[in-house]
């Protein structure tokens, strides 16, 4: 995954009355957008592994990966999300095969990872990613980055509808697009051009799109 974003500024909304305080607004709290990408890449897991068992065997836009191994993938994220809050090291946790139960697997890893960043001061502390040293707010949100381009990855192996809302999304494409668009398929950014998906696209294409995925256009 990529380096991360900067925190958004912090805005002051001006007063008008002068018996009004001020009030302040900081940047969006990124946990928001990392519960709601989780919860619908967590429906759709269950959804897959419901279905029928050969669908696990399936080719998806990760080459490496199955979707039996993009499933597993995802839950070694998540617990990496919540190793990390926790204070441990990322190189903890290495992608395991899951086998049966992965949904159960993914819910319990996401419930540890929301569990791991409850305290407010976490995201300003700064901890060792793979790609570097930089704060909790920047971890949560390219971890959600990573969980949502997975899941779109996911929705198109399996032929399953994904919708995430843009809203929970914002911060996660600020954070992917600090991989830059230059120097693609090199050892140094191992992954396809960006592909534009047009201005009307959700930002969750915009994400995929920025990260090397065929989405379509309009």
């Amino acid at each position: 995954m990529p380096p991360t974003p900067e925190t958004s500024a912090r805005t002051t909304t001006p007063t008008t009355p002068a018996t009004t305080s001020p009030v302040t607004t900081g940047p969006p709290d990124p946990r928001h957008g990392f519960e709601t990408v989780s919860a619908t890449v967590g429906s759709l897991i269950a959804d897959v592994e419901s279905g029928s068992n050969s669908a696990l065997d399936g080719a998806t836009p990760c080459p490496d990966f199955t979707v039996a191994d993009l499933i597993d993938h995802l839950i070694m994220v998540m617990r990496r999300v919540a190793v990390i809050g926790n204070g441990g090291h990322f190189a903890e946790i290495e992608q395991e095969t899951i086998g049966d139960g992965r949904a159960h697997a993914f819910r319990r890893a996401t419930a540890d990872a929301t569990a791991a960043w409850t305290d407010t001061d976490r995201l300003d502390l700064q901890y060792e990613v793979p790609w570097g040293e930089i704060p909790g707010t920047a971890v949560v949100y390219t971890y959600t980055a990573e969980v949502a381009v997975h899941g779109h990855d996911l929705a198109t192996a399996t032929g399953r509808p994904i919708v995430i809302d843009d809203e929970a999304l914002h911060g996660a494409l600020a954070a992917a697009k600090f991989l830059p668009a230059e120097g693609r398929g090199t050892p140094e950014v191992p992954f396809d051009p960006v592909v534009d998906p047009g201005p009307r696209a959700s930002v969750l294409d915009q994400l995929a799109g920025w990260m090397g995925r065929k989405v379509e256009t309009n």
